[in-house]
Formats: C-alpha cells, structure tokens, sequence
C-alpha cells in the first residue's frame, strides 16, 4: 500500500525522538505512530480489567512568558458551542484539555467526537495483556478500556458521558478509508480487530461501515445536528496519518454544510490542534518544521496552510491541574509512553484558525491524489 502522501510513519518516530532530547527526556517517540504485525494466539488471555495504578506525568516546569512563539490571544466567549474532533481518546485532553474546561467554565457546550476507539496500538494492547502475541479480541478489549477511560478523563475537565460521540471507525486506518476505501462495496478491515465496521455498543452507528463515505456521513451529521459556533479538529499537518487525515475529513464535511446552509454553517470558526509534528511542543523548532508543510506533511495544500495565524491559551494552576488529572485517566496510554504525554503538560495551549481557503482548497486539493477512491 502506497502512502506517498506522508512523510512516513517511521519517519514520525526521529522527529519525535528530536523533540524529546531537545527538551530533555528520553522517549523515542508516541508509539502509535509505528505499524506493528498482528499476531493471532488462542492462549487464555487475562482479563484486561481495572489497571494497576501509575505515576501521572508530571507538569512541565514553568516557562517565561506563556507559549514558545509569538501568537494571538485566544478569547473564549460565554455561552460558546465547541464541537472537538479527536482521532483517539487522549487527543482531545492533550490538545485541548484547557480550552474545553474554559468553554465550560464560561457556561458552554462541548462535544467531543473520538473518531476511533484507539484499538489498534499494538505496543499498549502487548503492555496490557504481558505478552507478545496478540488476538483480535485482545484489541476489541482495549478499545473498550480506552473508552472507559476517556469518559474518566473528561468528566475531570467538567464533561459527561452525554457529552461525548464515539463513532468506532478504525484505529491506524483512517487514512485508508479517505484513499483506498471510500465506497461501501469495498469496506476496509481492520487488521487488528479484523472487523470492518464499529463493533463497540457505543459507537454512535453500528450499520456503518469503514468506509470513506461512511465516516464521512456520520462527521456530517454530527456538525449539522450539534449546530457548532466553533470546531476543533487535528490540523491537517500533523504527521499522524490518523490525525491529519480526521482533520481532512472535518474541513469536506464543514465545505459541504457551508454550500447547502450558508446562513448556518458560513460563521463557524475552526480551530486546529497539532499532536504529532517534528519538535512539538518541546522546542521552538517546530514552527520551523510547519513552513511549507501541507497534509500530513506533504506539500498538498502546503502553501496555503502556512498562512494560518495561531493562537495561544493560557491556563490558570486550576485548569492545568485538572489536565494533568485527566491525563492521568488514561491509565493504558501513561503506562507506555508517560515521557510524551508529559510534554503536553504546559501552562498554555496552542491552536491555528483555518479561514474559508483552507477549508474549501485543502479537500479538494486532498482528494484529487485520489480520484480513484470514488
């Protein structure tokens, strides 16, 4: 399968293992950028239950003055609707953690999206079950810890459970459905769960299936019925396939709503958050690493996405705090990579405004590497 439009996911884990000397620590990289094999076993498995306890990251030492660059503001109005867009549970605490507290705390309505389940990180389902060889079921129970945990974690940031869509399209295969299964005649399967549509009670529609078309329907639905004043998604140039590709995937759905409803759909502001990019967000370095850069690093829409202003939020002591205690939810994420969790622990968070040329170009320009997708 050809994947000329990234600049690798191995590629993710220098960049990622730059940023963590750079800053001072040690971790290689997320590990779920790196594609494992599967392996079936039919050995008894044990019961991915309740996680032993383990130490939450720890919040970064303070820094002079608040974000690493120079950026605007962001000014969070009363009574806003904020839609978040997370590819997995821990994205949206990561990235966002703060904001969604402030809209909260200012008396408004969040909804956040996880796209996946996050079932298919090999190396936290080996952490999880002690052992090399993996079975399908082995992920299918993680993604159900991974929900569980990011229903823990919101409820931190002042969420409930009813505040929260899980749609159950595919960990690590997103980027599938937008370039290689977009008709439901030809569904993708999941190597890791070897499923091809959600298989999770929660998922917000289990006749789905993965398929483009498919996800695209149901990020469609979700933006006209939630009726968002803003929207939160991963930037299209973060170098996780997962993200930049969900990022994609939002910015059609929202071209879509604009040109059928105009009146309903024209004022929506879009915010963008970065995960997964060289040198975020230990070092000043990474504003460098975005000159240029199109979807998922690639020089599609590369131009036009340099343009983006960004912005910054500074968080109070309180607003941190509970980040980190949320964090600290996603016990099977902190067990295996703490030291890159932790780097998101700042007193600030930073996110790119996406105007009407992003947001009408970026799919088209996206799509047109595809064309054989329909």
């Amino acid at each position: 399968m050809t994947r000329s439009h990234y600049t690798g996911r191995v590629a993710v884990v220098a960049v990622a293992a730059l940023a963590c000397v750079l800053c001072g620590q040690t971790l290689a990289a997320d590990p779920r950028t790196v594609p494992q094999p599967r392996q079936e076993d039919t050995a008894a498995r044990p019961h991915l239950g309740e996680a032993a306890p383990v130490e939450p990251p720890r919040i970064a030492p303070p820094q002079a003055g608040s974000p690493i660059f120079s950026s605007r503001e962001l000014v969070v109005p009363t009574g806003l609707r904020l839609l978040v867009f997370a590819p997995h549970p821990d994205d949206e605490t990561l990235a966002a953690g703060g904001l969604i507290q402030r809209v909260t705390a200012r008396q408004g309505a969040v909804r956040v999206v996880f796209v996946t389940n996050g079932d298919g990180y090999v190396d936290g389902v080996r952490s999880e079950v002690r052992r090399t060889a993996t079975s399908r079921s082995d992920f299918l129970e993680y993604g159900k810890r991974r929900h569980l945990e990011a229903v823990r974690a919101l409820d931190h940031l002042g969420l409930h459970a009813s505040d929260t869509l899980f749609l159950g399209f595919p960990d690590d295969g997103i980027d599938d459905l937008w370039a290689g299964h977009w008709s439901r005649n030809r569904p993708y399967r999941s190597p890791h769960t070897q499923v091809d549509r959600p298989p999770y009670v929660e998922s917000r529609n289990p006749k789905a299936e993965y398929a483009g078309a498919d996800l695209q329907t149901e990020i469609d639905r979700v933006v006209r019925d939630f009726a968002p004043q803003w929207i939160l998604m991963p930037d299209p140039r973060d170098r996780h396939p997962d993200h930049c590709t969900t990022g994609v995937f939002v910015l059609e759905a929202l071209r879509r709503l604009r040109h059928e409803q105009p009146l309903a759909f024209t004022q929506v502001r879009v915010l963008t958050y970065l995960v997964h990019s060289p040198d975020y967000p230990a070092s000043p370095a990474w504003m460098k690493g975005l000159v240029g850069a199109g979807v998922g690093g690639s020089g599609t829409a590369g131009p036009l996405l340099s343009t983006t202003p960004w912005f910054s939020l500074a968080l109070a002591p309180p607003e941190l705090e509970a980040k980190q205690n949320a964090v600290s939810e996603y016990h099977s994420q902190v067990q295996v990579m703490k030291t890159f969790l932790a780097q998101f622990m700042r007193p600030f968070e930073l996110f790119s405004e996406l105007g009407e040329p992003q947001i009408v170009v970026v799919p088209e320009e996206y799509a047109a590497r595809f064309r054989h997708r329909r």
